[in-house]
């Protein structure tokens, strides 16, 4: 069960990494073809707008996936700066976890709620008519994917993925030398 688990996050990152390249190699076109078409033709696409929010959109909420199952994001200096040892720095990670997992959790709740109300009112975009759903799914899929991860970092790693990409330990192994 445990390799498949594996296996299936790191397909799933090869998933988001790759949506990742696409989405903003899509970005880019979008922005030079609306570039090209103002400029040159005077005339310009009526959606680009909407077409490069959304993109963008989707693109940070993935980013925020991809960081959290790396353990990415950018922390201070610090906890190395003390001198409290392992007991404490594990105990001061895991309430940091714990903390972005409760917040995690609230935002993941509230993104739900109101997805559920853009649905419900059927509101669309304005010019691609498309329900705005779209937009807030990304919410939904990053927050969901973001608090899976803080879970597997708190209950089943000590630091990230353990043996999903060889950068973390699994809780329990200490690192000898």
């Amino acid at each position: 069960m445990k390799d498949l688990l594996v296996r299936f996050d790191r397909r799933l990152n090869a998933v988001f990494r790759f949506c990742l390249v696409l989405l903003a190699l899509v970005l880019s076109a979008v922005m030079v073809a609306a570039a090209f078409l103002r400029y040159f033709t005077d005339q310009s696409l009526p959606a680009v707008e909407e077409v490069s929010i959304l993109l963008g959109v989707w693109i940070y909420f993935i980013s925020m996936i991809v960081v959290t199952r790396d353990r990415g994001h950018l922390t201070g200096g610090v906890l190395e700066l003390l001198d409290i040892g392992n007991g404490g720095r594990r105990a001061i990670r895991f309430i940091n976890d714990l903390i972005g997992l409760l917040v995690m959790g609230v935002f993941l709740f509230y993104t739900i709620e109101y997805l559920l109300f853009v649905y419900k009112i059927g509101r669309k975009s304005t010019n691609m008519n498309l329900s705005t759903t779209v937009w807030v799914a990304a919410a939904v899929v990053g927050f969901f994917f973001m608090f899976a991860y803080k879970i597997r970092d708190l209950f089943f790693c000590e630091n990230a993925v353990a043996e999903c990409d060889g950068l973390s330990r699994p809780v329990g192994s200490e690192v000898k030398g």
